[in-house]
């Protein structure tokens, strides 16, 4: 795979799982380490609430779950990356932004975590199950997307693909949504918050209060941000941070990105992330390698 351009993908929330992480702490015992300061920063154990069906998908906690196993992949394969495409160009889907800028080292392990963290817990704010709700809609082939559907508390959250898209919102709207709009399968999504709305403007004015004293520095790689298709390479560090608040309340652009990725000749995506989600939204019509990576055998087959 030498002399070819990547796309790194960084999967977000919704693609844990309860033993996500286990086969590599029974390898590593840095990995071990990991989630031990994890934990500590955390103030609960990791493991323990990963196992946990009452934490496994909500918010505060399904963040730093995510993040923690993605940056192990990232450690056990970023030289390899480096050493073997001429370019890559990174995007993380919501929470994957994160990762993404966690590969390009804009932060340390410990600095991105707590960063994952204030995000998770300012989004928490607006997390509740019982009242709000996210669904996956494959969309009927003919059908196109009018924005004049939305509001009234019914967002458009995410635009993934020419085939599907994601709405959020509360929960007695959406049902009422549901069935006065045939226009697809709605999916429900495993989360607890209605994420990349205008509901969560008060959840991003929290977190950029929280992390305006961290420094961010500045990306090597271009990543392609979810708010407006920003290239972080081509803004200033200082801000990052607002960046990142603006990326909690407006939708993710995720099939503008993958296009615009496309223009740049990439003929390799790879996936990091406890599932592979992301590479279906690819265009059905490319030709080039797709790779997921969420398990030591999937490491050793790239």
């Amino acid at each position: 795979m030498s002399n070819k351009n990547l796309s790194l993908l960084f999967t977000g929330q919704g693609s844990q799982y309860a033993e996500m992480g286990l086969d590599f702490i029974q390898k590593y015992d840095w990995v071990k380490e990991r989630y031990s300061i994890s934990s500590k920063i955390l103030g609960y154990d990791l493991l323990d609430a990963q196992s946990n069906p009452n934490f496994l998908n909500l918010t505060q906690y399904s963040q730093p779950m995510i993040f923690v196993f993605s940056s192990i992949i990232i450690d056990l394969c970023k030289n390899y990356f480096n050493k073997n495409f001429s370019k890559i160009i990174l995007a993380g889907h919501s929470l994957g932004e994160y990762c993404a800028l966690y590969f390009a080292e804009s932060l340390d392990f410990e600095e991105m975590l707590r960063v994952v963290i204030y995000r998770a817990e300012s989004m928490s704010i607006v997390s509740d199950p019982n009242k709000y709700a996210m669904y996956a809609i494959l969309k009927k082939d003919d059908f196109k997307i009018d924005e004049k559907l939305f509001g009234d508390g019914v967002y458009l959250a995410n635009l993934n693909s020419n085939r599907q898209v994601v709405i959020c919102g509360l929960r007695d709207k959406l049902i009422e949504f549901k069935e006065q709009n045939p226009i697809g399968k709605f999916i429900p999504l495993n989360v607890s918050a209605p994420f990349h709305s205008d509901l969560m403007v008060k959840s991003a004015e929290i977190f950029s209060e929280k992390i305006k004293n961290n420094i961010f520095k500045k990306v090597e790689f271009d990543l392609i941000s979810n708010h407006k298709l920003v290239n972080y390479k081509n803004i200033s560090e200082k801000d990052y941070t607002k960046q990142l608040s603006l990326q909690i309340h407006s939708p993710v652009l995720w099939s503008d990105t993958i296009e615009n990725i496309l223009k740049e000749e990439v003929d390799t995506f790879i996936e990091i992330g406890p599932k592979k989600t992301l590479l279906n939204f690819l265009p059905r019509d490319f030709q080039g390698d797709k790779l997921s990576i969420s398990s030591i055998k999937d490491i050793e087959n790239v």
